[in-house]
């Protein structure tokens, strides 16, 4: 399959994370707390499995720097599909915010503060690095890269975000996606101030290079270190994953 053009891959990126964004905003502001995340979460996996062949369905700017972290991506593309999914992601919280004439801030939920939110993002975005990378990129696996030729991955991103949406939704909101956290604050910009979408963003670039250093100890052959079996180290590091 020849590769996708360059404005295929941004424009890709730009429209998976405006769906993802613009899906979030419906559903907080239309009020479907016990099918909202998983609503998110099938959004995103069929735009994933939709065009994952033409850009790899990032989708989320932590998930482009974990990939170049993990020398799966060049940087000049991570900071192109960054800047494609903000300003996918802050369209889209315009977007949802002038049809519903409608806007929520993002902060920690009621009786949580900034640690809680900090432990909260920083950790599910971890797992959805980790899971992209183990899932969609790893050598083992023979992808390689997101638009590799099995076909689970998808599926196993689109869990996480299960996973982690009703896990920790209630403490900090369960952004997990700098996109995501920039598209909600400046959407709500104007009564409320653009406060924690930027740290949340700290919080989940946070999560997504912790996730890349575990890739490194569980995935030692796709960095050139692995003669025969796994260490210890890598099956030790795999458990506490």
């Amino acid at each position: 399959m020849a590769e996708s053009s360059a404005v295929a891959r941004y424009f890709a990126e730009f429209l998976g994370t405006f769906l993802l964004v613009f899906t979030v905003g419906c559903n907080v502001i239309t009020g479907s707390p016990v099918w909202a995340v998983t609503s998110i979460a099938c959004v995103l996996m069929v735009s994933i499995y939709a065009l994952g062949g033409v850009s790899g369905a990032n989708f989320n700017p932590a998930v482009s720097v974990t990939l170049g972290l993990s020398n799966k991506m060049p940087w000049k593309e991570v900071g192109i599909y960054c800047v494609c999914q903000v300003v996918g992601g802050i369209l889209a919280g315009v977007c949802y915010a002038v049809l519903f004439t409608n806007i929520f801030n993002l902060e920690p939920s009621k009786g949580f503060g900034w640690w809680e939110a900090a432990l909260a993002e920083i950790l599910y975005t971890c797992m959805l690095c980790f899971v992209v990378l183990n899932c969609a990129a790893s050598e083992k696996n023979g992808c390689g890269s997101l638009d590799g030729n099995q076909q689970f991955y998808g599926l196993a991103i689109g869990f996480v975000i299960i996973a982690g949406g009703y896990g920790a939704g209630h403490i900090s909101g369960g952004a997990f996606n700098p996109a995501v956290a920039l598209g909600i604050d400046i959407a709500s910009a104007i009564p409320f101030g653009v406060f924690w979408g930027p740290i949340y963003v700290v919080y989940e670039l946070i999560g997504a290079a912790v996730a890349a250093g575990l890739l490194r100890e569980v995935r030692p052959d796709d960095f050139g270190g692995l003669l025969g079996e796994y260490s210890l180290i890598a099956k030790l590091a795999s458990d506490l994953s």
